[in-house]
């Protein structure tokens, strides 16, 4: 699918080069050169088709660029689910429109929070954070001894992350803090609007 798409921007932009050259020599040359009745009729219906079809293009690559940039903009995963280690989910968070979230506990307890303010509250200690980079979220264990580990979904392995360094996200994962977990829930769609998060063309 990436290859057809690459394929199909590479041809577009041979075909803009290929307009923008026949603009400037139909412009800057054939008409300027005052040319007989008919072929001077046919040169100008030229140009503008040429003018036309090059703005299409330009349209369609405007297009495409708004479009990754929205859909890098947008969480992939709905929300998160924040469950103790009884098997209760004691929260959930929605991420829809939100670019961080922190992972915290309280200093003198083992309860975990998942809180989306940039402050921390003086009673509760990081454990890691999540960042929005590109589309995919980003997590990252803090430099202290709070234990923090991430499972895949192809595997039965609990692994324990290193500290402040990123791990890229995917919507199945499960995050592990001290006795919590917590549950990643992906959006119905991918972002973009296509169940494969591809581009149009």
């Amino acid at each position: 699918m990436k290859i057809n798409q690459t394929a199909g921007r590479c041809i577009l932009a041979c075909v803009l080069v290929f307009l923008l050259v026949q603009i400037y020599y139909l412009s800057c040359y054939i008409i300027p050169a005052k040319l007989q009745e008919p072929w001077e009729e046919l040169a100008a219906l030229y140009l503008v088709q040429s003018v036309f079809a090059a703005a299409c293009i330009c349209a369609v690559f405007f297009i495409q660029l708004w479009e990754r940039m929205r859909r890098d903009a947008k969480s992939p995963v709905a929300s998160l689910l924040l469950v103790n280690g009884e098997g209760k989910i004691k929260k959930e968070v929605p991420l829809q429109g939100r670019h961080s979230f922190a992972i915290t506990g309280k200093k003198n307890g083992r309860e975990i929070f998942v809180e989306t303010s940039q402050v921390l509250e003086p009673d509760r200690a990081l454990y890691g954070t999540c960042n929005l980079v590109h589309g995919r979220w980003y997590l990252e264990a803090a430099a202290s001894n709070r234990p923090m580990g991430l499972k895949r979904e192809c595997d039965n392995v609990i692994y324990r992350l290193k500290k402040e360094m990123p791990y890229p996200l995917s919507d199945s994962d499960v995050i592990y803090a001290d006795t919590y977990k917590i549950v990643l829930i992906k959006n119905k769609t991918a972002p973009g609007g296509n169940a494969n998060g591809s581009d149009p063309l």
